[in-house]
């Protein structure tokens, strides 16, 4: 674990009929799966139209998904600390037992420390393993990465260990932490590392395949550049899952890098289970971190995640804001921790077409319905209405904080007066995304997988991308790779624009523009933190609004943080800034 700074749904048969036939389309599918008395909770009615899920009928297809959390008995936890773990009802562990720590001798294993015994603990509980394990011990390859057919072998036998000492509890091995970030794959120079990991892997697959899931890959972030080389190496029947760790403030986008992941592996020849083994929010805001749970358990369950940990149950001194509790106190985390275990239980959610790309909601079940999105009304008839933390919701409407409905007849939401958002649309056909080299020439950007995170770029534009929530552009005044976010109206409409950038004290600044139907609306060069000024537009059908970011004179520092917001005219307010 490491401090972090930072498409749309498939279709199903229902949504492929024509709109005014999609609910009893819905109503009859619903019916096929279930008593008469949950046929009604399939209506869910918006200005723009019936919704109907919209999730892959495989995903649905898969078991819940497993909501685990992080535990660290190895770094000195006391056993005492179990009882958190099952009062949030957590059913698994992530934890470590290093090689080093346990093989001191060759061939001798120490499998009855204080912490080993916290972990048979939890396993007497009920509860299951998913271990850590790095292929590093001083016995072997000089202590680096073990290469070599004995120091695989060596490893192999270590897991063989851990695998005897815990059983059918151990759910999972991950070999490797966060394999993308610098100071790993530390082996000997000259060593292909691609193919000495999976060496390591198949070496393991080899002595313990069927005991436990063999996990490969373990990114910081999603990674999905990263993972493609070792795809290539031929990772992907070597083992029985892949491991990746989401980091991020926000969820949305996260849907859409879940989905690249799953195509980089069909376009590699095999799909494997996705563990995400690692998520959290670094924020002190305990109500915002507690329902950006909600949200990204939601996605990555709807994603089709196997298992996911959330990192930590108790807040560290390195990572003061991140745990279910605080010492002993339990934090709004824990209460959303909780929820989602109810909500999981009821099976993979499916995302509902509701039309439009800023109102986020996933049925869980029969009756139940996690949304959030851009303001709008909500009317809820029957039910419960509950918070991220599980609490009652007394007064509601859609915000950017997630609600839980449950038992409802109908749900009917409000219009917005959100046109477009560069943070909950990004991904979604709201935004085109280009790099322009010269004022009239553009380039459309794909989405890019690079070494961490997935962004809209290319590899020959680099720097430049285009992230959910940050951005930079490339170049310099005489040759600038400008950024350029772009919406097109889809008919006339009267807009008023509201942002927020910031950067850090570095460089020369980032000139941005906006423009409105080929007119520029506003200019400047950010250097700091700045508000847009009360800007406005009239666009007919076809015209354009664009937010273009450049790199002022010099190169170097131009990375900013943004969102830009599209409103209904009159209904502009201030847009914050993310972190």
């Amino acid at each position: 674990m490491v401090r972090r700074a930072l498409i749309d749904p498939i279709r199903d048969a229902a949504s492929e009929v024509r709109p005014a036939l999609r609910i009893a389309v819905l109503v009859a599918m619903l019916a096929a799966c279930g008593p008469a008395h949950l046929q009604h909770t399939a209506e869910v009615t918006s200005p723009i139209g019936t919704a109907q899920a919209a999730g892959a009928a495989e995903q649905a297809k898969l078991p819940p998904m497993v909501l685990g959390v992080q535990t660290h008995f190895s770094q000195g936890w006391t056993a005492s600390t179990l009882a958190q773990a099952q009062q949030v009802g957590a059913p698994m562990l992530r934890d470590s037992l290093p090689w080093a720590d346990t093989e001191k001798v060759r061939g001798s294993y120490s499998l009855n420390t204080p912490a080993a015994q916290a972990l048979a603990a939890a396993c007497a509980g009920g509860q299951r393993l998913l271990l850590t394990a790095v292929p590093t011990n001083p016995l072997y390859d000089g202590g680096g990465w073990v290469s070599s057919p004995a120091g695989n072998a060596a490893f192999a036998a270590y897991l063989a260990a851990l695998a005897d000492r815990f059983g059918p509890c151990l759910a999972a091995i991950e070999v490797g932490n966060e394999i993308n970030g610098s100071g790993t794959l530390a082996y000997a120079a000259g060593t292909d590392r691609a193919a000495a990991y999976v060496a390591t892997l198949k070496a393991v697959r080899a002595r313990i395949g069927g005991r436990a899931a063999i996990l490969g890959g373990s990114t910081n972030m999603i990674g999905t550049g990263f993972l493609k080389t070792l795809f290539a190496a031929g990772m992907l029947p070597t083992v029985d899952g892949i491991a990746v760790h989401p980091y991020r403030l926000r969820a949305e986008g996260l849907d859409v890098e879940m989905a690249q992941l799953n195509a980089a592996m069909d376009a590699a020849g095999k799909r494997v289970p996705i563990w995400v083994s690692e998520f959290s929010v670094d924020s002190r805001n305990q109500p915002l971190a507690a329902g950006e749970l909600v949200k990204q358990a939601t996605m990555l369950a709807a994603s089709g995640a196997a298992q996911a940990s959330w990192y930590a149950l108790i807040d560290q001194r390195w990572f003061p804001n991140m745990g279910l509790y605080a010492g002993t106190s339990a934090k709004a985390q824990a209460g959303a921790y909780r929820l989602m275990q109810q909500l999981l239980a009821r099976g993979r959610p499916q995302r509902l077409d509701l039309g439009d790309p800023l109102l986020f909601a996933y049925r869980f079940g029969a009756d139940t319905t996690v949304v959030w999105g851009a303001p709008r009304a909500l009317t809820v008839q029957g039910g419960e209405v509950r918070d991220a933390r599980g609490a009652p919701a007394p007064t509601f409407g859609i915000s950017e904080s997630p609600l839980v409905i449950t038992g409802t007849t109908a749900i009917r939401f409000g219009a917005s007066t959100w046109i477009a958002d560069t943070l909950m649309g990004w991904g979604t056909p709201q935004w085109r995304y280009a790099a322009r080299l010269k004022a009239d020439t553009s380039y459309r950007l794909p989405l890019f997988d690079d070494q961490f995170t997935s962004y809209f770029g290319d590899r020959w534009y680099r720097p430049l991308r285009i992230n959910t929530t940050s951005a930079a552009p490339g170049g310099t005044a005489a040759a600038p790779i400008r950024a350029v976010w772009r919406y097109v109206a889809p008919g006339a409409q009267a807009i008023d624009i509201g942002g927020c950038f910031a950067k850090a004290a570095a460089g020369d600044g980032v000139d941005l523009t906006v423009t409105a139907a080929g007119k520029v609306l506003w200019r400047g060069v950010l250097t700091g933190q700045l508000q847009l000024p009360p800007l406005s537009a009239s666009l007919a059908a076809g015209d354009a609004v664009e937010l273009i970011a450049g790199p002022n004179q010099t190169a170097g520092g131009d990375s900013f943080n943004l969102r830009m917001i599209l409103f209904k005219r009159g209904a502009s307010e201030p847009v914050g800034c993310p972190d």
